[in-house]
């Protein structure tokens, strides 16, 4: 479009030029790889800035598009950020770079500590980027988060050492300790040996909540009367650090004590009426409703999957008591500890031990890196109250979107499969799905079909999620779930087969097999018998040998390796045979022989996608 066919430029050429500021002589063309044209091209230099001048243009914006959780004004500036600005430091090499940001130009200096100042009321000055860190830890501060997290965690396990046990590990606490504190010392403190009456977990969770502390186990498990915390000093000279967390917890403790005593005087069963004044959500009611829909899912589930009445009734006092701890003090205070506080107080009620441990652990999974339920009744529990979220919240119009989940619908989902995956169990997601929507009834205000769509694909992104989890390579997966994955008991024998055989050459030729089997199949209408003595050559007659040791192979370890078996026949016979030959009975019956085959294929995976 530059050049007319006398290979002057065109309009459209000199306006290129025009835009880049060059003679159209300066315009050169160029093939590039995979243009079926050439391009014009042209090249402009430019004289290059001081670096100091680029960084002071551009990190005032940058600076101020900064993301923060919660931006926030400050006197009488329109600037938001998280604090006020005091001070910058601004260096490239020894030079500052000249910005200003809410009224507060860059210097060549900042501060450390503030009980560092105290003794040394001048800022810190840095001569250097590379002396940085240095100079901060030298005024009291060490500025890698990294660093400072690694300290604290060889010191909580160093203190918890010297008190005769070891730390229970808490990530993400100790991920906040390192982003609050300046300079990590950990002190250790102690409280009365009473307060280890009161559960582990209520001990554990009063310490993280209350005091951003760690606990103290000895070898069997058991809390010690001792706990660990950060100072943001470099050091406890008088004690007062360790004196003033002790007073502060051992007030928390009583609480804690009271909280725990007050919710036993009544057994958790009277507090089941009172869940109907509790909101699950507003379209489907109550937690008291809830309660009932998760009854009745756990009483068709646990007649499927045992015929021993004695523990479906046991799985049924479970759900009617699961939720009966949110009306209890002790969770008021500590959301987090629901559940847990419920199977507690059970087990000193002298409830079955299958009921408490069930109804203490139907919230796990919480997360990706949580276990599921320790026992089946758990398991089954905890299956069932997920269900009833996830499926009642996508009847009511309640569904994920994009990088939106306010209710946690995802997590809930990736539980339901996890349990199913780890059990074993052979109940289909679809068939749950249907019966998790029979609970919610007449509360569902989404068409039902729609609801069942929505939660089929949602589900099998859970499933596929989960074969990731595994840790399959993506080959496997794609093949593997093509085929289905309702059945995820056979699923997850498709893909252990499967991963077994991942490595043999053989499986790269019946990729390529199966997609000529595809091609060749496309538009046809193979019928399921063939005629196998129609077959005239030696290449198919071998390869229906095949087949029939195929079709009676059962266990997919054993298909496979037939399957692989498959790679030299098939490789000979499309060498050999015209499959689409002039002769309609025999044409027909290699097209059944390769129907057949790939019939057998899909048992197990589509190889097509096997990449």
């Amino acid at each position: 479009m530059c050049l007319d066919e006398a290979g002057k430029p065109t309009i459209q050429g000199e306006k290129f030029a025009e835009k880049w500021g060059v003679p159209f002589l300066a315009v050169r063309f160029e093939q590039p790889a995979g243009k079926k044209e050439p391009c014009a091209v042209v090249t402009i230099t430019k004289a290059g800035r001081p670096t100091v001048e680029l960084l002071a243009e551009a990190l005032p914006g940058l600076i101020a598009s900064l993301h923060v959780p919660k931006a926030m004004r400050w006197g009488k500036s329109d600037f938001e950020f998280v604090r006020p600005i005091r001070n910058i430091l601004c260096l490239f090499g020894e030079q500052v770079v000249p910005i200003t940001v809410d009224g507060v130009t860059a210097t060549n200096s900042t501060w450390g500590h503030r009980l560092f100042h105290r003794q040394h009321p001048e800022p810190v000055s840095i001569a250097t980027p590379e002396v940085y860190e240095a100079a901060l830890e030298a005024a009291g501060v060490v500025v890698s988060v990294d660093a400072r997290r690694t300290r604290i965690s060889e010191q909580l396990d160093s203190l918890a050492a010297e008190a005769g046990g070891r730390v229970v590990a808490d990530a993400e606490l100790l991920s906040t300790l390192a982003e609050i504190v300046e300079f990590p010392k950990i002190v250790r403190g102690d409280f009365p040996a009473s307060f280890l009456e009161l559960p582990k977990e209520v001990l554990v969770t009063s310490l993280r909540e209350h005091q951003k502390s760690f606990c103290i186990e000895g070898p069997d498990g058991a809390l010690l009367p001792c706990f660990l915390t950060a100072a943001n000093r470099t050091d406890d000279p008088a004690g007062f650090v360790k004196a003033g967390n002790e007073w502060v917890l051992k007030a928390r403790l009583y609480d804690a004590r009271f909280f725990f005593a007050e919710d036993r005087k009544h057994p958790l069963a009277d507090r089941l009426e009172k869940l109907q004044a509790l909101t699950f959500q507003r379209d489907l009611g109550s937690y008291h409703a809830k309660t009932g829909r998760v009854v009745a899912l756990v009483k068709m589930l646990a007649t499927r999957l045992s015929q021993d009445e004695a523990h479906v009734n046991r799985a049924l006092e479970a759900a009617r008591m699961a939720k009966c701890d949110l009306r209890t003090l002790m969770v008021g205070e500590f959301p987090e500890l629901q559940g847990i506080m419920g199977g507690e107080y059970l087990k000193h009620e002298g409830a079955d031990e299958e009921v408490w441990m069930a109804v203490k652990e139907h919230y796990r999974p919480i997360g990706a890196e949580d276990a599921i339920p320790g026992t089946p009744l758990g398991c089954l529990l905890s299956l069932c109250d997920k269900l009833d979220t996830v499926a009642g919240c996508f009847a009511v119009g309640l569904i994920p979107s994009g990088s939106k989940d306010p209710l946690a619908l995802r997590r809930a989902g990736q539980g339901i499969v996890r349990i199913l995956w780890e059990q074993g169990w052979a109940l289909a997601p679809t068939d749950l799905i249907n019966t998790a929507l029979m609970a919610v009834g007449q509360k569902a205000t989404q068409p039902a079909a729609e609801t069942t769509e929505a939660l089929l694909a949602f589900f099998k992104d859970r499933v596929a999620y989960q074969l990731e989890l595994a840790g399959y390579a993506g080959s496997v997966r794609r093949s593997a779930l093509a085929i289905g994955w309702a059945d995820l008991a056979d699923l997850k024998a498709r893909c252990e087969a499967l991963s077994a055989f991942a490595e043999d050459a053989r499986f790269a030729s019946l990729a390529q097999s199966a997609k000529r089997i595809g091609n060749i199949l496309k538009d046809e209408v193979p019928a399921e018998a063939f005629e196998g003595g129609l077959l005239t050559q030696a290449e198919e007659k071998a390869l229906a040998g095949h087949l029939a040791k195929l079709e009676d192979t059962a266990d997919q370890k054993g298909l496979l390796a037939a399957l692989a078996d498959l790679a030299q026949p098939l490789e000979a016979f499309f060498n050999a045979v015209m499959v689409k030959c002039e002769d309609p009975a025999l044409r027909a019956a290699r097209l059944s022989l390769l129907h057949r085959l790939r019939q057998a294929f899909l048992r197990v995976a589509d190889f097509s996608l096997w990449q």
